[in-house]
């Protein structure tokens, strides 16, 4: 496949590779037109200049430096106008690119649903992983992720400033991410302005791994005065302002890695009065993504385009 070059506007004219089904893939786009900001104390910054590079067999990056995003477009037949922004996971040392990335939106592109393969920032290698792995060590997730976390929400924002190109609603683009990119976009959802945060979000095998308190903003307002305490008497909630977006977290019983993690992600949510939609699979260990592993894990994905049906985002055609 020849790209064109980076940074030019997403145009459905431009030269696409084109899937038998009638989805296409459009030439990847720089997230920032400038040099992408990083903090000079950044700690997964390397001592020499490195290279962004993909593994002989297609399935890791290493050195992403440069961050882009892919758009993956439906036939426009299928379209539905849905969109998914879609950031693999790697521990922030690589991108699983094909088994948490470019196969997620083949996917999802094949049944109407637009989708963005991400490419956010890394720990940078300049020795090798196991290296790079020692140097990450006792750094926080929230450190080592920031720059990547940086990088999804200007994605949207180019996203959802040229939603016209791609044929998508503005208003219905989720993000879907894969342990450390699960981080990514629940931190994506997290974004103190409102306005920058995506749509819905799908955590899979992973969440917000901040190492304090969440201070998640009340998913409804107080009950007024006078209300019954019962449940089973109480009117239903009123949404509040600036409340998160919904909620999809799925992850196998049998992931020593996150399990934790993620059910404290999960509890944190429930306590502030959202309702997020949990499946805990008997068991796929941790980074299933698209490889089968004959279990109910192999589901997940279909899972999470009945949850967007569910909740509207696939109904309506295409702006």
């Amino acid at each position: 496949m020849i790209f064109a070059a980076l940074g030019t506007l997403p145009c459905l004219a431009q030269a696409a590779e084109t899937a038998a089904d009638g989805w296409r893939i459009l030439p990847p786009e720089r997230v920032w037109s400038a040099q992408a900001p990083l903090p000079p104390d950044w700690p997964g910054k390397a001592t020499r200049v490195v290279v962004e590079t993909t593994s002989a067999d297609g399935q890791r990056v290493i050195n992403v430096t440069d961050p882009t995003y892919q758009a993956y477009l439906p036939a426009p037949d299928r379209a539905t106008g849905a969109a998914a922004i879609i950031a693999p996971g790697g521990g922030f040392r690589f991108l699983a690119i094909r088994n948490e990335g470019t196969a997620v939106a083949e996917w999802l592109a094949g049944r109407g649903v637009a989708a963005f393969v991400l490419k956010y920032r890394v720990v940078q290698q300049d020795g090798s992983e196991e290296e790079t792995r020692r140097k990450s060590q006792g750094v926080p997730v929230e450190v080592q992720g920031a720059p990547g976390v940086a990088d999804g929400i200007q994605a949207l924002k180019r996203i959802r400033d040229h939603a016209r190109d791609y044929g998508i609603d503005p208003h219905r683009v989720a993000a879907i991410g894969f342990s450390a990119g699960a981080h990514v976009v629940s931190m994506m959802a997290l974004a103190p302005d409102a306005a920058a945060r995506p749509d819905y979000v799908a955590p899979i095998y992973g969440g917000a791994f901040t190492s304090g308190d969440y201070h998640l903003p009340p998913a409804n307002l107080p009950p007024e005065p006078g209300t019954p305490t019962e449940p089973w008497l109480a009117p239903p909630p009123k949404p509040a302002p600036g409340r998160l977006p919904p909620f999809f977290l799925a992850m196998a019983q049998d992931d020593v890695f996150v399990g934790q993690g993620v059910r404290r992600f999960y509890d944190a949510l429930f306590a502030a009065g959202y309702r997020p939609e949990l499946h805990l699979y008997f068991r796929g260990n941790h980074g299933f993504g698209m490889k089968p592993q004959g279990s109910t894990s192999d589901h997940f994905l279909q899972e999470f385009l009945w949850w967007l049906e569910a909740q509207g985002a696939t109904r309506t055609a295409p702006p």
